[in-house]
């Protein structure tokens, strides 16, 4: 498990002091709520990886890069549930294993980090004007050209239409009309402000000394903090007064399915693993319900799978089917979700399940950055939770837990993206 300490108020250092990985990992994340700022946060760290006011460009950054033995940095946005967050990444070689001093490398790599987060290049009062303009323009093209991509597409629909009039329905990348009113100086006061006040949290996994780093992030970030603002999220799971079902219609060889079921369980909920086996069994693997009897047995779909969101507490079922076999699909995957809810499910289907979830799991842990992608959302859900609790506690569910959780299952949302059938549009099969 992570070593937690508090930096400043509202600003943490998670440390995994470990020597199962040659490199040392970083990443940090800056916390916002999704709201009418969704469209600025999303930009700035697009900025921040043009230039930093000691390394201006991207080629300055990337030969920086390079003479500490070749380490990565990424930035981007992400969503969790209804936080938006800055997310820095940093990847650097463990300097014992080159014969250098791991420590020294160490730091000047998260010096590198700190000072492209805390440093950037600015012009007046403002971001780098032509860096702005570069990044609205680019991030104008990436939201508009999510219509080309028809599954992206139909899942940013679906979320719009179940969750309308929450924040959880806002694009992690915001909206178009935000990008019309965006300043340099009105963006670099707004990442200010993030950086001063908003959570923060810093996660390393490597061959690592706590102490240097606390005191190295402490420094950085600490003479930037201006108080802390806690973020209020409502967390509420909202019960459906009415099924919403929406058709929709684009080119497309193929309609594209959603289902969508609130339930009253997040990530930090006792009942998450019953949730994830559950879903499993439903959608989950090769041998689960969906795949072998809507996609094998009645040939219904080119694709069909359920997942849970754990961060929002929803269970989504995605299916690529034939335009024309809507209703045959849809009554075919209700009649697989009553089937479970019922009980009907083989110990079999229930030991792969299980099988399949604890051998993911376990896997994750060889990936710092799995790690640490579950790590901040522990941090976000306020929970922690050991490996071997994780792996007990799929181990424990029953045929009669999986029945309890349907039995709190709504559905809530159908959403179908109609495709048009043409002469040869299912040239090929379902393969």
């Amino acid at each position: 498990m992570f070593q937690t300490a508090m930096l400043t108020e509202g600003c943490r250092l998670h440390v995994l002091p470990t020597r199962k990985f040659k490199t040392v990992t970083c990443k940090v994340f800056i916390q916002h709520q999704l709201g009418s700022e969704a469209t600025e946060t999303a930009l700035v760290p697009q900025i921040i990886a043009r230039g930093s006011r000691r390394l201006p460009t991207m080629q300055h950054i990337a030969s920086h890069l390079a003479d500490l033995y070749g380490a990565r940095f990424g930035a981007g946005v992400l969503k969790l549930g209804e936080y938006q967050l800055i997310d820095y990444y940093f990847e650097i070689a463990d300097g014992s294993y080159l014969g250098q001093n791991g420590e020294k490398l160490l730091r000047q790599g998260m010096d590198a980090l700190a000072e492209l987060i805390t440093q950037p290049r600015v012009e007046g009062s403002g971001f780098y004007k032509p860096f702005v303009e570069q990044e609205v323009s680019n991030l104008r093209n990436q939201i508009r050209s999510i219509i080309d991509n028809k599954r992206s597409y139909a899942l940013k629909r679906f979320i719009e239409i179940m969750f309308e009039g929450e924040p959880f329905a806002i694009y992690k990348y915001g909206r178009l009309e935000g990008l019309d009113t965006v300043s340099d100086s009105e963006l670099l006061t707004h990442y200010r402000s993030l950086l001063a006040q908003n959570p923060i949290e810093i996660f390393v996994v490597g061959n690592i000394d706590h102490g240097a780093l606390h005191r190295q992030w402490q420094n950085a970030i600490g003479e930037l903090r201006n108080g802390f603002r806690p973020l209020s999220i409502d967390a509420r799971s909202h019960t459906p007064k009415e099924l919403k079902t929406v058709v929709e219609q684009e080119q497309l060889r193929q309609g594209i399915l959603f289902l969508g079921y609130r339930v009253p369980i997040t990530y930090s909920s006792p009942d998450y693993y019953k949730l994830l086996v559950y879903s499993g069994v439903l959608g989950g693997f090769p041998h689960a319900k969906l795949f072998r009897n809507v996609r094998e047995k009645a040939s219904l779909a080119y694709y069909v799978f359920a997942r849970v969101d754990g961060n929002k507490g929803f269970l989504m079922i995605n299916a690529g089917i034939p335009p024309s076999r809507y209703n045959e699909a849809l009554e075919i995957i209700l009649q697989e979700v009553d089937a479970l809810d019922a009980g009907s499910v083989t110990s079999w289907e229930l030991e792969q399940t299980k099988r399949g979830l604890v051998n993911s799991f376990l896997t994750m842990e060889d990936s710092a950055i799995s790690i640490i992608d579950r790590g901040i959302v522990e941090a976000t859900q306020d929970v922690r939770r050991k490996a071997e609790d994780v792996i007990e506690a799929i181990k424990a569910v029953t045929v009669e837990d999986l029945v309890e959780i349907g039995e709190q299952l709504q559905l809530d949302t159908i959403y179908f993206l109609q495709g048009e059938e043409g002469e040869n549009a299912f040239q090929g099969g379902m393969d």
